[in-house]
């Protein structure tokens, strides 16, 4: 990983997330109630921020042929991912405490986060 710098961890994976839970923050002082568990479903956030960064990468005009393919195809899986974690939400949005952590807390969260991994060690480190 040449020319790998903590700027990166710091321009491109700790600026998002601390906006997701800043989001967070905001469902909940929006509602005026408590905390809920809806407030840490991060995967529908976390999947479109990584296919966000990867589009202004496809739309940046000095990059080179081989980026642009690897941020069209990088684009495709997490469309198709975002598309998944959607119906995840559909399944399992009025299911039982415990269907919800497992699916929507732990494995929708989990494929934004890798999502937002690759990104970030796929194309800043470039």
């Amino acid at each position: 990983m040449e020319g790998f710098s903590l700027s990166v961890f710091g321009d491109t994976l700790i600026v998002p997330i601390v906006i997701i839970f800043v989001g967070s923050a905001g469902k909940k002082l929006a509602r005026g109630r408590g905390w809920e568990r809806q407030d840490f479903f991060f995967g529908i956030e976390l999947s479109l921020a990584a296919m966000s960064g990867a589009l202004t990468i496809l739309l940046d005009n000095t990059i080179q042929p081989s980026i642009v393919q690897k941020s069209g195809f990088f684009i495709t899986i997490c469309f198709g991912l975002f598309i998944y974690v959607l119906a995840l939400y559909q399944e399992h949005g009025q299911a039982t405490a415990r269907q919800q952590y497992i699916w929507l807390t732990f494995f929708s969260n989990m494929i934004g986060v890798v999502l937002m991994m690759i990104f970030v060690f796929w194309f800043k480190t470039l």
